[in-house]
């Protein structure tokens, strides 16, 4: 942890936060598909009558959106590594944010809502995301390397790989937290899927620890005490490096994506470091 210092009480705490929720857990034998059947009709409708009718017609008709942009909806039901997923994408920033309000929040509009790219919405009988073509993060192309009109159309599927991380997580261990550990899986898959290749530098600058645009670390780490947050950033970075050289390696050409989410399942974040 270089020359941060922890007391036992914060070391505690850090072992909390870090401690693999996966560890010990069995598959889930039979996949639940039952999600998808209202979705079939919804994306029909939506070909005839457009997204926006289906959306409010069908999905959010308590709380309907005024879209200021419905040309740029769409409704679909792709197939993915963790199977076949109902997701909406959304062109406008502000339609995507009054989206999420009214569908994922009652209607309420949470602090940051402007920083939000992705909705995994989950319940006991629905299953669907909704997407924006925001940066992803909102990292600049520019601290990439790349050009904004690539950037765009990569973040739009880096997002969609991300959120299938957390949907395969769930459908095959029950499991979706809102915590690193998921988020350097899901980050991981989502930018090795996108890209074909993963860098640990831009995993650093989506949670503004390295750059100063990013800024997702503190989403996930608001109740833990300065010094713990300090000693957990030293350690996702040493992660994120030690996920970067497993993904060059012989081991993981031989994997299929899934097999990749499982193996980080296991090893957790301290694992990561040293991925084989």
């Amino acid at each position: 942890m270089g020359e941060i210092i922890l007391s036992s009480g914060e070391q505690e705490e850090l072992s909390a936060y870090t401690a693999n929720r996966f560890e010990g857990c069995s598959e889930i034998a039979v996949q639940d598909t039952e999600y998808l059947k209202p979705w079939k009709g919804i994306v029909q409708y939506a070909e005839e009558n457009g997204a926006a009718a289906a959306l409010n017609e069908l999905v959010c008709h308590k709380r309907p959106v005024g879209f200021r942009a419905p040309e740029e909806l769409s409704i679909s039901i792709d197939d993915s590594f963790a199977g076949k997923v109902p997701v909406i994408r959304v062109g406008d920033a502000e339609d995507f944010e009054e989206l999420v309000v009214n569908i994922a929040h009652k209607g309420v509009r949470p602090d940051n809502i402007e920083k939000t790219g992705a909705s995994f919405i989950h319940g006991k009988t629905t299953r669907f995301m909704i997407l924006s073509y925001k940066p992803y993060s909102n990292v600049p192309a520019g601290d990439l390397g790349l050009d904004d009109d690539e950037w765009i159309k990569r973040s739009m599927e880096l997002r969609f790989c991300h959120e299938c991380t957390h949907f395969f997580t769930r459908q095959t261990y029950g499991i979706a937290n809102n915590i690193l550990h998921d988020e350097l899986m899901a980050d991981f898959t989502g930018l090795y899927e996108a890209f074909g290749f993963y860098r640990a530098e831009w995993f650093l600058r989506f949670m503004g620890i390295k750059g100063s645009e990013g800024g997702r670390m503190i989403y996930y780490t608001t109740d833990l005490s300065d010094n713990v947050r300090a000693a957990l950033e030293e350690l996702i970075r040493e992660a994120a490096e030690g996920l970067e050289r497993w993904s060059r390696s012989d081991d993981f050409a031989g994997l299929t994506t899934g097999e990749r989410i499982k193996r980080m399942c296991f090893a957790g974040i301290s694992g990561m470091r040293d991925m084989e």
